[in-house]
């Protein structure tokens, strides 16, 4: 199964020193009571060149598109510290923000807003592994690996958007963790944990293409779901290579299966919805990322019975969905806000 439970997942992977390295830790969740959607970031950057930065990003979506609120702010790496006084355990820590596994503090302005936030999480007591064993070490060493220490938790607390106060009473959202050297050449994310039809389900699925050598390589996608009470994963490698889809902004469609399981689905968002952003890889490469956590999705899951694919049931979540795409160039239809 696509889990471990070491409780080393979250640690920071970085010596401090090296270069040629990016690390992030970043959570996404949905206030309940407005629809917003919010993203909050931990980065560290250590270019090939050039002194080492960290970052804290912010954003709110606004299920409108209207008043959507994107903030970023660098760092020198000096505000890089280790855990003290009251955020003793935290697993990242950057001047008066930090992360542990049962918290995220932070607060950032510019562009005449400000967003702080002050969150607890009930730790999950196992982390969801988007690769199979075999690839992640690979992928770690070439280009980027990612788990998710907090897959589907819930969330407590406040997040403060100018003078507006989301408070949240439980809301499940989803805490993650990606290092290694790059970014993928294009990649798609989604993650869904709130469903129209009041289903504790989980959804996450990932699909990127890199690069062997100066030839690009077949897109992977890695697909899971979690489904009254029953772990359906399709992200081993024989299934990764099998699922079909394309992922093209605003829209991602695919389709896995495994020995017993079939799904298929799409996620998808009006463009008005997304931020973009800027991410650029330690060795100065630009690629540029769309982002949405007020996507809508849907899902049909299927079971294999006697040599037929029976329908088992129909999923769906508008504006309860979190969506990425990325790639190299930028996305002609919006503009770079961070």
């Amino acid at each position: 199964m696509p889990f471990t439970n070491d409780g080393t997942e979250n640690l920071m992977r970085w010596d401090r020193c090296s270069a040629g390295f990016l690390e992030v830790w970043y959570a996404t969740l949905n206030h309940a009571q407005s629809g917003s959607g919010i993203w909050l970031r931990y980065t560290i950057t250590a270019p090939d060149a050039g002194p080492a930065h960290c970052a804290l990003w912010a954003v709110r979506f606004d299920p409108d598109g209207k008043r959507t609120v994107a903030i970023k702010n660098r760092m020198h790496i000096d505000q890089l510290a280790p855990a003290h006084g009251r955020d003793d355990g935290a697993i990242v820590r950057m001047g008066d923000s930090w992360l542990s596994e049962s918290h995220l503090e932070g607060r950032v302005a510019g562009n005449d807003h400000t967003i702080s936030w002050s969150l607890d999480i009930e730790p999950a007591d196992r982390c969801f592994q988007h690769f199979p064993a075999r690839l992640r070490r690979r992928a770690e060493r070439k280009f980027s690996t990612l788990c998710s220490p907090n897959l589907s938790v819930p969330f407590t607390g406040e997040v403060q958007v100018d003078d507006e106060t989301l408070t949240f009473t439980g809301e499940f959202g989803c805490q993650s963790h990606r290092w290694g050297k790059r970014n993928a050449l294009s990649w798609a994310w989604a993650h869904c944990s709130n469903f129209e039809q009041g289903e504790r389900a989980v959804f996450e699925a990932a699909a990127g293409r890199t690069t062997l050598g100066p030839v690009p390589a077949p897109t992977l996608t890695f697909v899971y779901l979690h489904f009254r009470g029953e772990d359906i994963a399709f992200n081993d490698l024989k299934w990764a290579f099998r699922a079909k889809g394309t992922y093209e902004m605003p829209t991602w469609a695919f389709s896995a299966r495994n020995e017993l399981w079939r799904l298929v689905g799409a996620a998808r968002a009006s463009v008005d919805r997304f931020v973009q952003v800027h991410y650029e890889d330690p060795d100065a490469k630009s690629h540029f990322c769309a982002n949405t956590e007020v996507a809508d999705l849907a899902l049909e899951l299927y079971r294999l019975d006697d040599g037929r694919w029976l329908h088992v049931t129909s999923l769906s979540s508008i504006k309860g969905a979190h969506l990425e795409f990325g790639r190299k160039d930028p996305f002609a239809e919006m503009p770079v806000v961070l």
